[in-house]
């Protein structure tokens, strides 16, 4: 295996949930915490419409957080086993 593709791999994946985060970060902001019930409809749709947006980047970034946690894991122990395979030595218990 290459390992530095492979952490190029990890590193892109790991741009793209921070790319996630900021941009639910930023919509985030836009949000009104406030419930717009009697208000005017342009209000209400806003609200429900940022809302959506928040649920999907939300989505997003829990599957990005996921893939980004369980890849770096699997490269480490990757790691971890390529570096004991190539020592050629196995610990010699008595």
């Amino acid at each position: 295996m290459n390992m530095p593709l492979l952490l190029g791999v990890w590193a892109a994946i790991l741009a793209a949930y921070l790319s996630v985060a900021i941009m639910r970060w930023n919509m985030g902001k836009q949000e009104d915490d406030h419930l717009h019930v009697l208000d005017s409809e342009q209000l209400i749709s806003t609200q429900t419409a940022i809302a959506h947006k928040l649920d999907v980047l939300d989505r997003w970034k829990t599957g990005l957080l996921i893939l980004t946690i369980v890849s770096g894991l699997a490269l480490g122990a990757l790691q971890v086993w390529r570096v004991w395979t190539e020592s050629g030595t196995t610990p010699q218990f008595s």
